[in-house]
């Protein structure tokens, strides 16, 4: 293990072209609940509206949007981790490095190099007019929204203005996937932060990377349906995986 955790760290510190890709464990270390394993009921008070319900109802309209801001006030108390700064450090450092991303909770943002983090599933930041395309800031537009009103757009007063979060039943981005199509074809390491790799698009990149010559390391608590196909694989909490290699 000691080999894999020296290798890791030399992998980081040079100048190759790295894509990450991360998933829920990258954000349970700085406290945020999992969907999958919500043992404190936050994803249970705050359940996911279908993307069906939300076209069809103003109740599920609203439920969906008072979902997001639940996650914005609790976000309010939990910072990036040690691990979401050594990603950014790594991303900083070369234009050709990614950060594919499964979470919508911002922890990974960088200002600086927003154009080289892709976020897969949107984000709680931002929301869109689903008719006209007009983009706003999610906490601005709640903040105007009346209780007794439903969430139409001011710009074209006819569509309704979602949280830019990619909900159940809602297609994917196309430009995005494209983008993290691109980033897992070009890079020479591909790295996978606590992801359990289970759901597609997001496993797909994996297989992409490898079919196109990338070295594969997988980081993540628990074993994944990819370790066939990765060089490394280390099963921990990245926050401990963080102290293996700082």
């Amino acid at each position: 293990m000691d080999t894999y955790f020296k290798a890791l760290k030399q992998i980081l510190e040079e100048k190759d072209e790295i894509t990450f890709l991360s998933g829920a464990g990258l954000s349970t270390s700085a406290g945020l609940p999992d969907f999958r394993s919500d043992e404190n009921g936050f994803w249970k008070s705050n359940s996911p509206v279908h993307f069906r319900d939300f076209l069809s109802s103003k109740k599920y309209r609203m439920k969906s949007w008072q979902n997001n801001i639940a996650i914005h006030k609790k976000l309010e108390n939990i910072k990036p981790t040690k691990m979401h700064n050594l990603v950014n450090k790594v991303i900083q450092r070369g234009i050709s490095n990614f950060h594919i991303t499964q979470n919508i909770d911002g922890l990974h943002r960088d200002e600086a190099k927003e154009k080289n983090i892709i976020e897969l599933h949107g984000s709680i930041f931002k929301a869109k007019c689903l008719n006209c395309g007009a983009k706003y800031d999610t906490l601005e537009y709640f903040g105007n929204l009346e209780l007794d009103t439903d969430c139409l757009c001011s710009e074209c007063r006819e569509g309704f203005v979602k949280v830019s979060t990619i909900s159940f039943g809602q297609a994917l981005v196309s430009k995005t996937l494209q983008k993290a199509e691109k980033a897992s074809i070009n890079c020479q390491f591909f790295i996978v932060l606590g992801s359990s790799l289970k759901v597609s698009p997001a496993n797909n990149f994996v297989r992409i990377a490898k079919n196109n010559g990338a070295k594969i390391i997988i980081l993540n608590k628990d074993p994944t349906p990819m370790d066939d196909y990765a060089d490394i694989v280390i099963n921990d909490c990245l926050e401990n995986i963080y102290e293996q290699i700082k």
